[in-house]
């Protein structure tokens, strides 16, 4: 297939005047030329296209920058799936417009990708405040990848679930160099969620992996804000549709994650789902003074409900105790069910 670009980078924006100007000037001045800049505009309130147009009109290699505009706000999983829909270049990248790359990150990703020609090269990730400065402790797991190689059906699946306590491998769909003819084959789209729209993607397309490359070196700045939508904390009032949408996600990653029942990591990849059910259950209700409503505990009981019966978990050879005290959790009455969740969290120090 003839592509126009070797490298396609995408970057929805709404909402960033703040950081956009850092972000994207993180992508013009790597040393690479062979590439495109896909800016979806999002419509927001803010000036941050305003930023965007100045520096396609001013820095030096702004002609690379594409602006596409949606035809009103969408939403982040729409602007990412405008750049697919659009994207010229062999391979995609994706940036979120509040991050910003280390210098050489592309063409380290780039070449890489040329020398193993696998499916998806990812690179290791720095968590730093709004001001840049590394944060030690983060919780963000996966992040500080091995200089390795994978191939073959699973193998980066296998690599992602060999545990239920540490992430190998993060979530998001950010700084991965994906072909563009692997996305197309499978014809991955993201899902329409306020947020997540990253791990929904990333859950559909990781079992379709059959080649992966690790590189060690840092390529991303992850910037974590305290108001972002995937964090409750330090928020005077949470919206309790917010918690539903976090609760419909971890739904949908559990069925999906039935699909993958007869693969070998099924039962850690179950148990880590579970487990992320439990933590966002466990968040709404150490924040529950601050929610816009009450949310009835039959919701949080429901959520936390496994979606197999107790014969399948007993024959379960990994994880058997923890699937199975989920399974206790989700057929007791809500409030006993949700009374048993927070003494749980609070021994654990989480509530």
């Amino acid at each position: 297939m003839d592509y126009k670009f070797q490298i396609t980078v995408g970057m929805p924006v709404w909402g960033v005047e703040k950081y956009i100007r850092r972000s994207l000037l993180s992508v013009l001045e790597q040393d690479f030329d062979d590439m495109e800049i896909l800016v979806v505009d999002d419509c927001g309130t803010d000036k941050s296209i305003d930023i965007v147009s100045d520096l396609a009109n001013t820095h030096p290699k702004g002609h690379k920058i594409r602006i596409l505009r949606q035809p009103q706000n969408m939403g982040c999983w729409a602007a990412r799936n405008r750049v697919l829909d659009e994207a010229q270049g062999k391979y995609i990248f994706l940036i979120d417009s509040d991050d910003y790359l280390f210098d050489g990150a592309i063409p380290k990703l780039f070449k890489k990708a040329e020398e193993t020609q696998v499916e998806a090269t990812y690179g290791s990730i720095q968590p730093v405040d709004e001001d840049g400065k590394p944060i030690k402790d983060s919780g963000v797991d996966g992040i500080n990848l091995p200089d390795m190689i994978l191939r073959g059906e699973d193998k980066l699946a296998c690599f992602a679930n060999d545990n239920t306590q540490k992430l190998r491998l993060n979530n998001f769909i950010w700084n991965i160099m994906l072909r563009s003819d692997f996305i197309k084959k499978y014809q991955f789209r993201f899902r329409q969620t306020k947020f997540w729209d990253d791990v929904l993607f990333n859950a559909d397309m990781q079992p379709h992996i059959t080649s992966a490359a690790f590189i060690s070196d840092l390529t991303y700045h992850y910037v974590i804000r305290d108001n972002s939508l995937s964090n409750y904390q330090k928020r005077d009032i949470i919206q309790a549709e917010e918690v539903r949408q976090h609760i419909s996600n971890q739904e949908y990653l559990k069925t999906q994650c039935l699909t993958l029942i007869n693969k070998d990591y099924f039962e850690v990849r179950m148990t880590k789902m579970m487990l992320a059910m439990f933590y966002v259950i466990k968040g709404a209700l150490k924040n529950e003074s601050y929610l816009s409503e009450p949310i009835p505990y039959k919701e949080y009981r429901d959520a936390i409900r496994h979606p197999l019966s107790w014969k399948q978990i007993i024959s379960f050879k990994e994880c058997k105790l923890t699937n199975l005290m989920f399974w206790f959790l989700g057929i007791l009455p809500p409030s006993t069910s949700v009374a048993l969740i927070k003494i749980i969290g609070k021994l654990r120090r989480l509530i």
